[in-house]
């Protein structure tokens, strides 16, 4: 996920080490449910995604722990296929997503919701990454996605952008990090240095002076494209669309936003609407403030 090139610069610039921490990268495919599972079995004691996912598995008991660091805040654009003008036309389409209960649909079921559209108003269907939906989107295969607000060309060139990430009311973050309970208890001052380090990759990345490297981070780190990449990055120094909690200065946990991914979660697993903010964020380890 090019969101993260502030770790992945951490990493090439041995700021985790400078702090005292041997970090390995465990990457998982299949979205969230793989890294809840690697979670929930012990092979890895942080995750990093959307805060939906942690939540639903949270509420069914399948993980224990919390978010204590925020990466990406609300970075999700409504897009359309060419010829749609209003939310309500889309009653009856099919809707692109990356799986079912996945992150942008439930952010899609929010906003659907939020404009008075239910889920049976719809087809969800599955139908790929971010790239392979707008394929999927141009050729007419869906008729609405979820995409990254990071990749708003690609997004225009393929159909419309209906509602801005920054104009949605529902603002739910996209790129969060999740570490167990035991290793909250245990770790408490680890945590704290992985934020540090990974504020320094920020800072890293945002110096023009790193331009090339931090490209290089985003592309060996992500496997993102270099066009990808340089998007990623000039979108996440725009605080004025990406939003003050994309790689900020605290990497805080932005509260608004995690009690709507509580609201939205609650759509598809009932079981979330009863946690709190409390419960789901650690906020002695980052804060609530970018």
């Amino acid at each position: 996920n090019s969101a993260l090139t502030p770790f992945y610069a951490a990493l090439a610039q041995g700021f985790f080490k400078q702090n005292g921490l041997n970090v390995t990268v465990d990457a998982f495919h299949g979205g969230g449910a793989t890294s809840v599972a690697a979670l929930a079995t012990g092979a890895v004691q942080i995750a990093s995604g959307g805060p939906t996912n942690f939540i639903g598995d949270l509420a069914k008991g399948v993980v224990k722990g919390q978010i204590f660091g925020e990466s990406q805040d609300a970075n999700y654009d409504l897009v359309v296929s060419k010829g749609i003008t209003n939310i309500s036309q889309l009653k009856g389409k099919t809707i692109g997503v990356s799986g079912i209960n996945s992150a942008d649909e439930i952010f899609l079921e929010a906003t659907l919701e939020h404009y008075g559209i239910s889920p049976s108003q719809v087809t969800f269907l599955t139908a790929g990454t971010l790239a392979e939906r707008l394929t999927a989107l141009s050729t007419g295969h869906i008729q609405a996605t979820a995409n990254s607000a990071s990749f708003r060309a690609a997004e225009e060139a393929a159909g419309t952008v209906l509602i801005k990430s920054e104009d949605n009311p529902i603002k739910v973050p996209t790129v969060t990090f999740f570490a167990t309970q035991s290793f909250i208890a245990s770790h408490p001052a680890a945590l704290k240095s992985f934020i540090k380090a990974v504020v320094e990759g920020a800072k890293w990345v945002k110096n023009p002076a790193n331009q090339a490297g931090a490209l290089t981070a985003c592309e060996t780190g992500s496997g993102s494209t270099a066009a990808e990449c340089t998007q990623q990055i000039a979108y996440a120094e725009n605080a004025a669309v990406a939003g003050p909690w994309t790689w900020s200065s605290t990497y805080a946990v932005n509260p608004s936003g995690i009690q709507q991914a509580i609201q939205a979660t609650a759509l598809v697993i009932p079981a979330a609407g009863k946690l709190t903010v409390s419960q789901v964020v650690d906020s002695s380890v980052a804060g609530t403030q970018p």
